[in-house]
């Protein structure tokens, strides 16, 4: 079943150039993929009876046409399928013109808030209906990223009581912005991040001290974010080199 949401884009939603920002495209993927596991009876409305949640594992987007302030958006997502523990989500953002203007991957896992990551039960798969098209040629065969060996900055943050969410952990679209935090000032102000992945190993919690590690590899800019304390992995994000795009360009 292909579940699909228009959402209108709002000066809440976008930059100085009036474009739609990521942090915007995270949070619709999350709400509308939300939805879609409501509908299916196994989302956050159904999280008392069912006792299951989805935890975000990696996001792999890609952005053809920056959105704007007044537009509609209709995103569409569906479930092609599962591997071991993992299942596969995948988005495609269309303007009022029809044309693709955005896509993604991402992998997720289904956990038990009594028992921990679970194999998705034959009846969630049912209701999700599994529709086998991928929006990226690799399919469900995700790149696995990995931090730095080396690196060339650092930035250090808490984490803040504002971050929560539902889950008691930060949200996963704070992780961006770290990431951003962490970035060499003149290739965040000077970009556009019309592609990127996030990598999550581990989750955050609230006032956490978080320590960034920066570099490019000729490849990829890309960000680990440890913890301060304990130095165990939560994220990698990486941004391709090669997809920047200068600030206020298509």
């Amino acid at each position: 079943m292909i579940f699909e949401h228009k959402f209108y884009v709002y000066t809440s939603d976008v930059n100085t150039d009036l474009r739609v920002t990521n942090k915007t495209i995270l949070g619709w993927m999350e709400d509308v993929g939300a939805l879609h596991s409501d509908a299916a009876g196994c989302g956050t409305a159904n999280l008392e009876e069912t006792r299951l949640s989805w935890v975000i594992i990696q996001w792999k987007v890609k952005i053809y046409r920056r959105m704007r302030y007044g537009e509609t958006i209709t995103v569409k997502t569906w479930v092609p399928g599962t591997k071991r523990l993992y299942t596969f989500r995948e988005y495609a953002f269309y303007d009022e013109a029809g044309e693709l203007v955005a896509a993604c991957s991402s992998k997720w896992v289904l956990t038990d808030l009594d028992k921990g990551m679970i194999h998705v039960p034959q009846w969630i798969l049912d209701q999700y209906g599994m529709h086998t098209e991928t929006v990226f040629e690799e399919g469900m065969n995700m790149d696995r990223i990995k931090e730095p060996e080396h690196f060339s900055q650092e930035y250090e943050c808490t984490v803040p009581c504002t971050w929560i969410d539902v889950n008691g952990h930060m949200n996963n679209l704070y992780y961006l912005d770290v990431a951003y935090q962490a970035l060499p000032i003149d290739l965040y102000m000077k970009n556009s991040f019309d592609e990127f992945e996030i990598l999550y190993k581990r989750e955050c919690k609230m006032f956490d001290r978080l320590h960034c590690y920066y570099d490019f590899d000729g490849t990829y800019h890309i960000v680990s974010i440890k913890n301060a304390e304990d130095g165990k992995l939560h994220a990698v994000v990486r941004f391709p080199a090669e997809s920047l795009v200068p600030s206020g360009e298509e």
